[in-house]
């Protein structure tokens, strides 16, 4: 590209285009703002896009989405009709692509243009490539991810002394061949750990798997709902409809969901004791990547709660017993971070001190989309809406508060979301409840669904919407344009809605005892169970071995 092609003023200047990037450049450009997109690798996709390359994180060779199709699909581009419930990150990559050509994105896109410098230069945001290029715009969005730079655990005291293979899961692509019939430890609590002790446990000859803060685990499908005899194959993010979640609402602790978690698969939805959590249901990350507990009833991954110590290749763990381990993948998470941010531009790496998790209050020229992170959902379902609210600001069509109002409002929404999420780990930025934020991006927009309109000119496609699976194409439905596409893209997902539906009725006379009691739970063991959590050896993580 010419160098006076670079200088030239675009109206919004995206970084990256991953998942995010390229909805924030597709809602632009339909708002009408001059937009370009700069990517530093030669390809799309960001995380989704495979590479041997260590240097990048993302997929491994075996990455299936662990939110279904549902959520996770693009409101107004479903998936392919031969797509299965949670494709994989082939059939991802491949959809994007076609969502480039869908909007011919790609004439916005500028490859190998690596951002080393972000500044603001008067009215213009002068953003500076590896090869010297210079790009100006008034407007710059950031969609550079969540995962580009892994947590270090060179640091920790758990971890010195070891001399086998320490690996990041960033960098095991798949599990090496010479781990076959040697003992491999996998520490975190995520999804990328249960998966890479399914998959290790596939070649090891034992996994032992630690989450020292313990999880909740959510099946992401079953083949039959256990004590519903009739039932066949569910998608369990699919029990998520309006009527659902006015009755069982998420941030009530989803009265008679948790509980039947609990009853159907054991306590915090797994019943082994080494990974106990006391965050209750919806309060945490869930980890959707249950398959691993098949490996541990199997007897091929053992639970453990925290590594104690290391020695050579002996690892000890909190619960005094030990292991001869050749290596240890570490899956502790990422670090945000925008290197390229010049000094002055003090817009930090926590989402909780942006408007709405979006906008840099003291310059709300500078945006960033795809860094509110759902415990449940996905984070392309919330970066689509950050994208359309986004690009309604840089056009005009949205205002945004006054700086006062808007401090006020990220004030409250850290008290709300730090509270919501006091019993799990603030060390992630940016958590969120999928259902709530997104329906407070959709009022800001303007797109809401006005349900009473449409119960009044249609009481039945009323109904399809309340009972059907949550879809981001809810959010179109106040354009009667949209209509056939919308309930045409919801039929795809009817399942067994209208048997789910009633069930729901059926159980709203006895919705509120369970939450009710859910919250004497909680304030019980929050205000009188403080003592017993103080006492020696609680706050080490300690656990007796499970008794067989």
């Amino acid at each position: 590209m010419d160098t006076e092609t670079r200088n030239q003023a675009y109206d919004v200047i995206v970084i990256g285009a991953g998942w995010s990037g390229l909805m924030a450049c597709k809602y632009c450009v339909a708002e009408g703002l001059r937009t370009v997109v700069l990517e530093s690798r030669d390809t799309i996709g960001g995380v989704w896009a495979y590479t041997d390359d260590q240097r990048y994180g993302g997929v491994t060779k075996t990455t299936h989405t662990t939110s279904s199709r549902c959520v996770t699909e693009i409101s107004d581009f479903p998936m392919p009709d031969d797509y299965p419930s949670f494709p994989s990150h082939e059939q991802i990559r491949a959809y994007l692509e076609a969502y480039c050509g869908r909007f011919s994105l790609a004439d916005h896109i500028r490859f190998n243009q690596r951002v080393t410098r972000v500044a603001k230069r008067g009215d213009l945001w002068q953003v500076t490539t590896a090869d010297g290029g210079h790009w100006l715009a008034p407007r710059v969005i950031v969609s550079s991810g969540v995962h580009q730079q892994p947590n270090d655990v060179s640091d920790d005291d758990r971890f010195r002394g070891y001399s086998g293979t320490l690996r990041h899961s960033a960098v095991v692509k798949q599990i090496p061949g010479e781990w076959s019939g040697k003992t491999v430890v996998v520490w975190g609590g995520g999804e990328s750990a249960s998966d890479a002790a399914f998959e290790a446990s596939r070649v090891a000859a034992r996994v032992y798997l630690c989450i020292p803060n313990g999880v909740w685990f959510v099946p992401k499908r079953v083949d039959r709902l256990p004590g519903f005899p009739g039932s066949g194959p569910k998608i369990l993010d699919h029990i998520s409809s309006r009527v659902r979640l006015r009755l069982s609402p998420t941030h009530r602790y989803s009265p008679f969901i948790a509980e039947y978690l609990e009853w159907a698969f054991g306590f915090n939805g797994h019943g082994q004791e080494a990974w106990r959590t006391d965050a209750p249901y919806n309060r945490s990350f869930f980890n959707k990547s249950a398959e691993v507990l098949a490996r541990v009833e199997s007897g091929h991954v053992v639970p453990k709660r925290d590594i104690a110590s290391c020695q050579g290749t002996t690892v000890r763990f909190s619960d005094g017993t030990a292991a001869d381990a050749a290596a240890i993948i570490t899956c502790n998470g990422y670090s945000t971070a925008f290197p390229f941010l010049d000094e002055a531009v003090a817009a930090g790496t926590d989402p909780r001190r942006w408007f709405k998790y979006i906008f840099y209050n003291d310059d709300p020229s500078l945006a960033f989309v795809g860094f509110a992170r759902p415990i449940f959902g996905s984070i392309p379902g919330l970066a689509e809406l950050q994208s359309r609210y986004v690009a309604k600001v840089f056009s005009g069509a949205c205002r945004l508060p006054g700086p006062a109002e808007r401090s006020a409002t990220i004030e409250r929404d850290v008290k709300f979301w730090n509270r919501h999420f006091r019993n799990t780990s603030l060390r992630i930025a940016g958590l969120v409840d999928h259902f709530i934020y997104s329906d407070q991006l959709a009022r800001l927009i303007g797109c809401r669904p006005n349900f009473w309109a449409l119960f009044f000119s249609s009481p039945r496609r009323w109904w399809q919407v309340m009972t059907a699976p949550w879809h981001g194409c809810q959010f179109w439905l106040n354009d009667a344009t949209q209509h056939d596409r919308i309930f045409e893209t919801l039929r795809r997902y009817s399942d067994d809605r209208v048997a789910q539906a009633y069930i729901w009725l059926l159980l709203a006379p006895v919705l509120p005892l369970l939450a009710l009691r859910r919250y004497l739970k909680v304030f019980l063991k929050e205000h009188l169970g403080r003592r017993s959590r103080t006492q020696p050896g609680v706050a080490t993580g300690r656990l007796r071995p499970r008794r067989a």
